[in-house]
């Protein structure tokens, strides 16, 4: 079975979401352990104009989010133009 150089390009792109994804759960349970710990309300311990201390990696879960949001905006690009000529 041959494998399109387009299938080819979704397999990537969902490894890397995957990856995204697990960097960013990762993240995300090490920042609220931090929050917990601080006792800070949700709004003012993920703000990081004022969280300097975790800012950094406040801003690379926003990153990464948006990262994933691409990534999964042309796998479905690629869905709907691989459906597209059995549709007709």
């Amino acid at each position: 079975m041959e494998i399109s150089a387009g299938d080819r390009d979704l397999v990537e792109v969902m490894k890397r979401y995957f990856a995204v994804k697990a960097e960013v759960e990762e993240m995300k349970l090490r920042l609220e352990a931090a929050r917990r710990e601080s006792g800070e309300e949700i709004n003012a311990f993920y703000n990081p104009r004022s969280n300097l201390s975790h800012a950094a990696d406040i801003i690379r879960s926003h990153a990464l989010r948006q990262e994933m949001a691409r990534l999964m905006d042309w796998a479905e690009a690629w869905g709907r133009q691989s459906l597209a000529p059995n549709e007709a």
